[in-house]
């Protein structure tokens, strides 16, 4: 436990120093916001064209613990998808829904090599395409059909999904990798700097979007997302990982997928798509702090 508790004591590190940084008002939030922004349009695209492109497809065992990733996220999908009766407020809803379903790849790729050794990195790095892809695609969906705007029509859907700059570069990655691009010289050194600022400035931003006033005014939201994201979804990671034959190695990888906290980026889809956004980001704030411990016994 100590070697994993110090592999991630830096991604704790950052968190808690944008926290600061916005406890300190030495940013202000409209600073904090576009910080934000640009991380979502520029640095994560480009980390994940990157990270994706240069994925191993690897050996047979790298392709089934991709499969058990997507089965994994498939059946936390389902599982939360059951649970709309429970939550009448359809913005409210498609928070929950990505609360419950989407995971920060950076707070488990920026240890993965300490962890896992040298499987780590690579295994996370060939489930980033596909389940980034998988998981926006849906969560488009949802608040499509219970955000504030409610726009399910099939134009809509393909133009929301066309615009989300995170599809567009995991299916550029994922091009790329399946044709084998070559290296581009400064284009390609280009988007691997940028890429290289992502992991801290997603972090950092974690950090100072945690919000725990509207935590303490969401409550049972809150508690259902948090448990189906951090107790469920490692429990449904090791049981498709197990069922799919994978070694020990890949079911941690697995289960720690699972108990990574919400993605950052689900604010922004909520703010721009309909969704209950002062709820989003008080999911986000508390997975955040309570995989502070999941993720230090997945």
């Amino acid at each position: 436990m100590g070697n994993v508790l110090a592999a991630l004591a830096p991604v704790f590190l950052l968190i808690l120093l944008g926290w600061a940084v916005r406890a300190s008002r030495l940013m202000p939030p409209e600073t904090l916001a576009a910080v934000n922004r640009f991380g979502y349009f520029v640095l994560y695209p480009a980390f994940l064209f990157t990270t994706v492109a240069s994925a191993s497809l690897g050996s047979g065992e790298a392709l089934v613990f991709l499969a058990a990733v997507l089965l994994g996220f498939l059946a936390l999908v389902a599982l939360t998808l059951l649970a709309r009766p429970l939550i009448k407020d359809g913005p409210a809803y498609t928070s929950v829904f990505q609360g419950a379903t989407r995971w920060n790849g950076f707070a488990i790729l920026a240890a993965a090599n300490e962890i896992f050794g040298p499987l780590g990195r690579p295994y996370i790095a060939l489930a980033f395409g596909p389940a980034v892809v998988l998981l926006n695609v849906i969560s488009v969906a949802v608040l499509a059909r219970w955000g504030e705007n409610r726009q399910a029509s099939w134009r809509f859907l393909i133009a929301q999904i066309a615009g989300n700059p995170l599809v567009i570069s995991c299916l550029g990655g994922l091009v790329a990798l399946i044709i084998g691009l070559p290296d581009l010289g400064p284009v390609s050194d280009a988007l691997r700097l940028l890429g290289q600022a992502a992991m801290p400035v997603a972090l950092v931003c974690v950090g100072a979007g945690i919000d725990l006033g509207a935590a303490r005014s969401a409550g049972v939201k809150v508690a259902f997302s948090t448990a189906m994201k951090l107790a469920i979804s490692p429990v449904l990671f090791w049981l498709a990982a197990k069922a799919l034959g994978i070694g020990p190695t890949g079911v941690a990888i697995a289960v720690a997928i699972g108990a990574t906290p919400t993605a950052a980026a689900t604010y922004t889809l909520a703010r721009e798509m309909g969704g209950d956004a002062r709820l989003m980001a008080a999911i986000v704030s508390v997975t955040t702090l309570v995989s502070f411990v999941t993720m230090i016994f997945p």
